[in-house]
């Protein structure tokens, strides 16, 4: 099977489940899967530092990142701090490195605390991941067709040389005109085209965000555990980006009291 036909297959299997896991499944069961993927994004975060710092990987993190996630989206956000601090701390004071408490922290940071702002969207709308989806997938079409068509000027050759200022800006254009349809379609209120016009810039952020991590470990995927597309923080460092984003929105407005659920 040639790498283009696995890569479009394991997409197109992944969409199915992803889509029809947020359509059927109890709210409880969809957090507890993004629970999992938490697991899966620690197991990559650490695999990659570990490349770096030999030894900050082993099987603990993920029981860690596992117990972290489900405080965040079943407890409280607080005591998953706290389990991760108190890990990261034992960690360092047993190697007695400062770098094993910062490079641990980090990646329970990066690992846990962006995939489960998909479990608290849940919690608010199921719809919402719909209106995610529709930001970064049809933003990351327009991308493609931008940057293979027009593109010319490289937008940060250090991090990911393929990415261009034209593939740039159709990411926006089409993350926008993504993000509205689908707010229409689910009859948002249209003030959520704010977190959408943030998102489409922030997620290209997300993206560069991870190739930085990848760059400096000298790696072209997160891991292989997707055929075809390599990680999991491959397919969704974007989308977890924009998932914060509108998780801050949302809490914006209960401060300011200007939406009610």
């Amino acid at each position: 099977m040639n790498e283009l036909l696995k890569r479009v297959l394991s997409g197109l299997i992944l969409s199915v489940l992803v889509i029809s896991g947020i359509l059927y499944l109890p709210v409880f069961a969809v957090k507890l899967a993004i629970a999992f993927i938490a697991v899966l994004c620690v197991y990559e975060v650490f695999k990659l530092v570990d490349k770096k710092l030999l030894g900050i990987y082993s099987n603990e993190v993920l029981v860690v990142g596992f117990l972290s996630a489900i405080s965040i989206l079943f407890f409280s956000f607080y005591l998953s701090v706290m389990i991760i601090t108190l890990y990261s701390f034992y960690r360092a004071v047993k190697k007695y490195d400062l770098n094993y408490l910062s490079y641990s922290i980090f990646g329970f940071f990066y690992g846990v605390f962006f995939p489960s702002s998909l479990g608290l969207l849940v919690d608010i709308d199921k719809n919402l991941l719909f209106v995610l989806f529709g930001v970064v997938w049809t933003g990351d079409t327009l991308a493609y067709f931008f940057g293979k068509n027009f593109g010319k000027n490289k937008l940060a050759p250090v991090l990911s040389p393929k990415k261009t200022w034209e593939g740039a800006v159709g990411s926006f254009v089409g993350s926008v005109v993504g993000g509205f349809l689908t707010i229409k379609f689910f009859n948002f209120e249209l003030y959520w085209m704010i977190p959408v016009l943030i998102s489409a810039v922030l997620l290209q952020v997300g993206d560069l965000f991870e190739s930085f991590i990848k760059r400096q470990v000298n790696v072209k995927d997160s891991s292989n555990l997707i055929p075809g597309h390599g990680g999991v923080l491959d397919r969704i460092d974007s989308l977890i980006f924009a998932s914060v984003v509108f998780f801050i929105f949302y809490e914006l407005l209960k401060s300011f009291s200007i939406a009610s659920w």
